[in-house]
C-alpha cells in the first residue's frame, strides 16, 4: 500500500505540469469569459437602442397621418370648407399632401346620417380621393358621386403649378358606394366611433383595378368627421407608402463606410416579414395582410422569425433578445414591439463575431502565447529528466512486455549503466521463456502467472473439444528420405496445422509423430469451441493444399490427412512425476476422438465428428451423416458424421449427400437392395463405396440380428 502512494518521477513531472496548465486555462478563461459576456451584454444593450431609433422613426413617420387628420378636423369644425362640396374639399386634400411629401393618399367619404349608415338619401352621399401621382409633382385627384339611381366616379390630373382642373384621366364610369368599404364601415361603427384606427399594410384602393404587380402598397388611418356642432359629416382616410416606412427601418448602425451586418426589419407576431429588405421587394397576399412572400427573404432572416421568443412579444413585455445557430454560425437577435400599430415588431439580426471577432483574435494570440510557454516549459523539463526517463521506460517496456508475454529479443542500449545490466538479465529471462513456450502452451503459462499458482498433480473435470490428424502412409514415406529432409518436410507439415488450430483459439497439447492433438475450452474456457474445432480442421485441410502447392514443399508427395473431432468431458490437468508434468487430458473421450481419426481410411474420408460435435456445429457446416458404429473395445454403437464444408446460406444440400443419407436409412432398415440402387450412380464417392459393398455382402449372407450398427474390430 505505502509503495503505491509513492509517485514516480514520471508522476511527479506530469502533475507539476498538469497544475501549471490548469492554472493558466484558469486564468485564460476567467479573462476572456469575462470579457465575452461584457461585450454580449454591451452588444444587447447597443442592439436594444437600435431597435427604439428605428421604432422611433417609423412612428414618427406613421405619426404624421395622425396629424394630417387632426388638422383636417379643425378645418371642418371652423366651417373652412364645405365637407359635402368636392370643389371645396378636395384643394383642403391636396393641401394636405403639398405640405407633407410622405403622405400618398387623402380621401374623405362623405353622408348626410348621423352614424354613416342606413343613409336616407343617397344622393348626399360621396368621396373626394386626392392621390399622389407616380411622376413627381402630380396628384390624381377622384371623385364619386351618386347620379341618376347609381354611383360613378372620375378622375382628374393636376399639377403643382395649376390652380385648376385639367382634362379628365377617363371619362365618368359607374362604381360601387364608397360608404360599403371596410375603410368607412369600420370606422362609423359603435365600437370604433371617433376613433383612431390603423389599417395594416393593404392595396392603395384607387389602384384597386391595376395588376397586383402596379398596384401600390400603404398603410392606412381611418376616422370619423364631425362639423363643430358634433354633426357626422364622414370618415377621413389618410395613406402612407409602404415605401417611406421601407427607408424609415433602413438604419446603418456602424460608423462610417464600415459594412454593417446588422439585418433591421420588420415583422409581426406570426412571423411574417413585413418590410426591412429595401423598397424594391414586392409584396403578396397572406391572409388578410400583405407580406413579403416567404421565397424573398434572407434564410437568416426567416430563421430568426422562427424564434419562440417571437410570440412573447407584446406591449406588456416589449422586448426580446437571445441568440440562435445557423449553418454553422451563431446569431444574436432583438425583437421590439412597435407601439400603435397592428402588432408590428421591430426585429435586428446580427452574427455574434460581428461583436466577438476581436475578442476571439485576442483569445487565439493568447491561446498561442500560452502554448509557446508551456512548450518552453516542457522542453525545459524533458532536457532534465530526458536520460532518467528513458532508461526507466526501458525497463517499465520490457517488463510489461514479459507480463504480456512478449518475448521478443530488444537490442537497446540506455544511457546509464546500471540500467543495461537490469535489461541484460531481462533479456536472459526472456530467451528462457521463449525456450518453454515452445514445449509448454503459452495461454497455461499465462493463466498460471495471472492467478498466481503453482502447477501440481491432478486435473479437472472440463468439457473439451478433441482435435486429431494422422497423415496416410507417413511410415513408408519416412524410410525413404533422409533425416534430415524429414524433419524439414515435417516441420512444414505440423507448422501448417499447428498455425491453423491457433487461429482458431485451439492449444496444441502434443505432436505424437505426425500426428496432432489439439483442445479447445482449455486451458480457458472458449465460447463455441464446437465451432472452433470444426474451423480449425477445415482451415488445416485447405492450409496444407497450399503448403503442397507452395516451392517450398518442392518434389515431396502430398499427403493425405485425416481428422477426428469429438467433443467430451476429460480430466484435464498436470499429469506425470511430481517433478516432471505434462499438461494433457485423459479420459475415454480422448481414446474415442483418436478413434474417430482412424476410421477414415475405411470411408475414404477426410474428417470423422462424433454427434457431439454434429449437434453443437450443424447450423454452421455441411454434415453427412455417415454410419452407426462401434469402435474397438466397445459395445455401444455411435453416430458419426462427415464434416465436409463451411455452410453456404441459401443454397440446397448437394444432391450425393441427400442420396448417401437416404441409401444409409434404407440400409439401417435392412432394405439393402433398396439401399444398393441408390447408390448405383455414386461409386466415386467413398463413403457411397463401402456403403453398396456391405450391402452387397448383406445380400449374399443376411445378418442373423440386425440392429444398424457395424462394428469394428481393428482400429
Amino acid at each position: 500500500m505505502i509503495h503505491q502512494l509513492r509517485p514516480t518521477l514520471r508522476q511527479v513531472f506530469g502533475f507539476s505540469l498538469l497544475g501549471l496548465l490548469l492554472s493558466l486555462g484558469l486564468l485564460f478563461y476567467l479573462v476572456l469569459n469575462g470579457s465575452e459576456r461584457t461585450i454580449l451584454h454591451s452588444a444587447e444593450t447597443y442592439r436594444d437602442l437600435a431597435s427604439h431609433e428605428v421604432a422611433a422613426r417609423v412612428t414618427s413617420y406613421l405619426n404624421e397621418a395622425p396629424l394630417a387628420v387632426d388638422h383636417f378636423e379643425q378645418v371642418i369644425r371652423y366651417d373652412l370648407i364645405r365637407p359635402t362640396d368636392p370643389d371645396s374639399v378636395e384643394p383642403e386634400l391636396l393641401s394636405l399632401l403639398l405640405a407633407n411629401e410622405n403622405i400618398s393618399e387623402a380621401t374623405l367619404t362623405y353622408a348626410d346620417d348621423a352614424r354613416g349608415h342606413n343613409m336616407a338619401n343617397p344622393a348626399s352621399t360621396g368621396q373626394v380621393t386626392v392621390l399622389r401621382a407616380p411622376t413627381p409633382g402630380d396628384f390624381i385627384c377622384k371623385r364619386t358621386w351618386f347620379y341618376r339611381g347609381r354611383f360613378i366616379s372620375q378622375s382628374n390630373m393636376r399639377g403643382i403649378a395649376a390652380s385648376s382642373r385639367q382634362n379628365p384621366v377617363n371619362p365618368p364610369a359607374p362604381t360601387t358606394d364608397p360608404t360599403l368599404h371596410p375603410t368607412f364601415t369600420t370606422p362609423v361603427s359603435a365600437d370604433f366611433y371617433g376613433q383612431l384606427l390603423w389599417a395594416d399594410l393593404h392595396w392603395a384602393q384607387i389602384d384597386e383595378s391595376l395588376p397586383e404587380a402596379e398596384r401600390r402598397v400603404e398603410v392606412s388611418v381611418q376616422k370619423t368627421i364631425e362639423d363643430g356642432r358634433g354633426n357626422f359629416i364622414g370618415v377621413l382616410r389618410i395613406g402612407l407608402m409602404k415605401s417611406l416606412i421601407d427607408r424609415a427601418v433602413q438604419q446603418h448602425l456602424t460608423a462610417g463606410s464600415e459594412h454593417d451586418p446588422h439585418l433591421i426589419f420588420l415583422c409581426d407576431t406570426d412571423g411574417r416579414l413585413i418590410t426591412g429588405l429595401g423598397d424594391k421587394v414586392a409584396v403578396t397576399v397572406s391572409g388578410d395582410d400583405l407580406r413579403i412572400p416567404p421565397a424573398d427573404v434572407p434564410p437568416v432572416v426567416a430563421r430568426a422569425l422562427q424564434e419562440d421568443s417571437l410570440g412573447t412579444v407584446s406591449p406588456e413585455s416589449p422586448t426580446a433578445a437571445s441568440s440562435f445557430r445557423f449553418r454553422n454560425q451563431d446569431y444574436l437577435y432583438t425583437f421590439q414591439a412597435l407601439p400603435h400599430t397592428q402588432d408590428w415588431i421591430v426585429g435586428i439580426v446580427v452574427p455574434r463575431d460581428y461583436y466577438l471577432g476581436q475578442i476571439l483574435k485576442i483569445r487565439t494570440e493568447v491561446l498561442g502565447a500560452s502554448i509557446g510557454v508551456i512548450a518552453a516549459i516542457i522542453l525545459a523539463g524533458w532536457l532534465i529528466v530526458r536520460n532518467v526517463m528513458k532508461s526507466q521506460a526501458l525497463i517499465l517496456q520490457e517488463t510489461a512486455k514479459m507480463n504480456r508475454f512478449e518475448f521478443a529479443p530488444a537490442h537497446k542500449t540506455p544511457w546509464l549503466r546500471d540500467i543495461e545490466e537490469v535489461l541484460a538479465s531481462l533479456e536472459k529471462a526472456k530467451t528462457a521463456m521463449r525456450a518453454m513456450s515452445k514445449y509448454v502452451p503459452v495461454n497455461l503459462v499465462r493463466q498460471l502467472y495471472r492467478d498466481g499458482q503453482e502447477p501440481v498433480l491432478g486435473g479437472k473435470t472440463a468439457e473439451i473439444s478433441i482435435l486429431f490428424t494422422d497423415i496416410k502412409g507417413f511410415t513408408s514415406f519416412s524410410e525413404q528420405v533422409s533425416p534430415d529432409r524429414l524433419a524439414e518436410i515435417l516441420g512444414l507439415y505440423l507448422q501448417a496445422v499447428t498455425n491453423a488450430v491457433q487461429s482458431e483459439k485451439g492449444t496444441i497439447d502434443k505432436y505424437i509423430g505426425d500426428s496432432v492433438m489439439a483442445l479447445w475450452n482449455v486451458p480457458e474456457e472458449t465460447p463455441g469451441h464446437e465451432i472452433l474445432a470444426c474451423r480449425a480442421a477445415l482451415r488445416s485441410r485447405d492450409a496444407l493444399r497450399e503448403l503442397y502447392d507452395s516451392a517450398a514443399w518442392g518434389d515431396a508427395p502430398r499427403f493425405d490427412t485425416r481428422f477426428g473431432l469429438h467433443r467430451c468431458l476429460a480430466s484435464v490437468g498436470h499429469f506425470g512425476a511430481p517433478d516432471r508434468f505434462n499438461y494433457t487430458t485423459i479420459g475415454d473421450g480422448v481414446n474415442l476422438a483418436s478413434r474417430l481419426e482412424g476410421l477414415n481410411k475405411y470411408y475414404d474420408t477426410t474428417i470423422v465428428a462424433s454427434e457431439a460435435i454434429y449437434e453443437a456445429a450443424k447450423e454452421h457446416f455441411e454434415f453427412r451423416l455417415l454410419d452407426c458404429v462401434a469402435v474397438r473395445g466397445k459395445t455401444q454403437g455411435i453416430t458419426i458424421y462427415e464434416l465436409i464444408a463451411i455452410r453456404a446460406s441459401g443454397t440446397d444440400r448437394p444432391g450425393y449427400l441427400v442420396a448417401y443419407e437416404n441409401a444409409f436409412g434404407l440400409y439401417r432398415r435392412g432394405e439393402f437392395a433398396a439401399a444398393l440402387e441408390t447408390l448405383r450412380d455414386q461409386m466415386t464417392d467413398g463413403p457411397s463405396r463401402t456403403l453398396a459393398h456391405r450391402c452387397r455382402d448383406f445380400l449374399g449372407s443376411p445378418p442373423a440380428a440386425w440392429n444398424g450398427v457395424w462394428v469394428f474390430d481393428a482400429k
